[in-house]
């Protein structure tokens, strides 16, 4: 997999703080630490995509899913990547892919995807895309999805 080619499927870079906690016996990040890393980036890929209102509508997490491919250990500069790859009725799916800077070269390390459903929290139940979200993040993203 080409590093540079599949970065450039993706809009949004985050910076990761990789905390000392982060880290396991093995030196490297715990690997149920990587869906946090996910979920903080999505938060602010959602921010700065759609500008999403979580008080009007919200998402939960119906599937995730997480290759590892390198270790991330610390103090390596480490970058989440985070694009929407597909847009369904009621749900989406968030692409990750997160690099590590090894002798200044962006390394692969993880890649995965979430699967997220709409959720109105006052009925308990899934509800319908808004089209304004699907037109903001369709205008946002650099692969349309």
């Amino acid at each position: 997999m080409n590093v540079e080619e599949e970065k450039a499927k993706f809009h949004f870079k985050m910076k990761l703080d990789i905390r000392w906690s982060d880290m396991d016996e093995m030196r490297h990040v715990n690997n149920a630490v990587y869906l946090t890393y996910f979920e903080q980036a999505r938060v602010y890929y959602f921010h700065e995509s759609c500008r999403w209102d979580w008080n009007e509508i919200g998402a939960i997490l119906a599937n995730a899913h997480v290759d590892y491919i390198k270790p991330v250990v610390f103090p390596n500069p480490t970058y989440v990547y985070v694009r929407t790859s597909k847009l369904g009725n009621k749900s989406f799916e968030v692409q990750y892919m997160i690099t590590s800077e090894v002798e200044g070269n962006e390394e692969l390390t993880t890649t995965g995807y979430t699967v997220m459903v709409m959720f109105d929290y006052k009925l308990n139940a899934s509800v319908p895309m808004p089209d304004y979200l699907k037109e903001r993040i369709r205008n946002y993203e650099i692969i349309k999805p």
